[in-house]
Formats: structure tokens, C-alpha cells, sequence
């Protein structure tokens, strides 16, 4: 499981009591990683999508102020639901000038990288994705340039079953994990187990 716990972590004392003042007092809020099936049905859009853009602001909103992170994805494959060509979604933290916010579990996304992500169907509140890193996973390649898919923590993704296993830390996974179980997934697999179980859930 994934705590939500933002870190403050300004330059100097006058920083961390205006952040102080913009975030308030960190609250704990724990992620239940979901089954499979779960992460399908809670998602209104799947996609693989390349990060094009990303950009960090302080936002007001009515009487709260908070540091947020727009990420916008170029989709390059629907995978559930109709996205649009270019779609751009908020993420509670990031950094602004002397200013940080970090949020444990919140998935960092880098322009350029791919990923096929989930969309929660429902109103976003701290990240748009279904239950926050476990709806995301990376599209790497490996010594041979093939294409795989990993957890938001990098661990390569063998079985679809394995969504709901704990995210733990990059470094906190053993180098065995990483390495057991055969191949990886490919994105082309994923994707089809995505389309076979949402085809499922919403068949009568």
C-alpha cells in the first residue's frame, strides 16, 4: 500500500512556512492497490500515450493554494474509451521556482517517455489515475530494444494479475523480481488483456 504524504522540502524557513500556509498540515490517506479487473472497470479511458508537455504551477482555488503538475500526453493508441488526440491531466505536487511539493506514490512522468495509463472515470481529487501509480505503467525496451511493460516503480510487468501487488520503492525492489518470471509483457499483450477485460465487465 501506498501512503499519500506530502514532503515539503523548501530552500530556507521563509519557503517552508509559506508553504506552510498554502498546503497545510500533511494529512495520511491510504491507495488499496485493485485487481486487475478493478483497474479496468474504474478507468473511463486507457491509453498509451508519449508525455509532450509538463508544467508546474501554484493554483488557487477558493480559499486553498497548492502546488499542481500538468502532464500532457500525446495518445498514440485508445485502448478504452475515445481520448482525444492531445489530453493533459493535473497531478497534486511538483516544483515552482524556490518551491516543492512531493506526494508519496504520485507518478513522475518525463516528456518523451511512454506509457499506457488509466484514467479514472471519476472526478480527479489528488491525480487523475485509478488508485495513483497502479495506473500507470511505463513502456521501456530491454538490452535487445524490445518493447515491455513496468509498474510505476520500473518492475517489469509479467502477469496482469500482478497490478495488485504493493508498489514498492525502485530501490526496495530485489533485482530477483526483477528478473523472474520469463518475459515481460509487451505492450501489444497488455493493451489486448485491457480490451478483452473491459469487454467482459460491460458484456450483459
Amino acid at each position: 500500500m501506498n501512503a499519500f504524504l506530502p514532503r515539503l522540502r523548501p530552500a530556507w524557513l521563509a519557503a517552508l512556512l509559506l508553504l506552510w500556509s498554502l498546503v497545510g498540515p500533511a494529512s495520511a490517506t491510504t491507495v488499496v492497490p485493485p485487481d486487475f479487473a478493478g483497474l479496468v472497470d474504474r478507468a473511463g479511458l486507457v491509453f498509451r500515450g508519449e508525455v509532450v508537455g509538463r508544467e508546474a504551477a501554484l493554483v488557487t482555488r477558493g480559499a486553498d493554494r497548492a502546488i499542481f503538475t500538468k502532464v500532457t500526453f500525446r495518445v498514440l493508441e485508445a485502448i478504452k474509451g475515445a481520448p482525444p488526440p492531445l489530453l493533459t491531466l493535473e497531478f497534486l505536487g511538483g516544483a515552482v521556482g524556490e518551491l516543492s511539493l512531493e506526494v508519496s506514490g504520485m507518478p513522475r512522468f518525463e516528456p518523451g517517455s511512454q506509457d499506457i495509463v488509466f484514467v479514472t472515470a471519476g472526478e480527479p481529487a489528488i491525480c487523475p489515475l485509478v488508485a495513483m501509480g497502479h495506473g500507470r505503467y511505463r513502456i521501456l525496451r530491454d538490452a535487445q530494444g524490445a518493447e515491455f511493460v513496468a509498474r510505476d516503480n520500473g518492475s517489469p510487468l509479467h502477469r496482469v494479475d500482478d497490478v495488485a501487488l504493493p508498489l514498492l520503492a525502485p530501490s526496495t525492489v530485489p533485482v530477483a523480481a526483477r528478473l523472474a518470471g520469463g518475459r515481460p509483457l509487451s505492450p501489444a499483450e497488455f493493451a489486448g488483456h485491457v480490451r478483452r477485460a473491459a469487454q467482459r465487465i460491460h458484456t450483459p
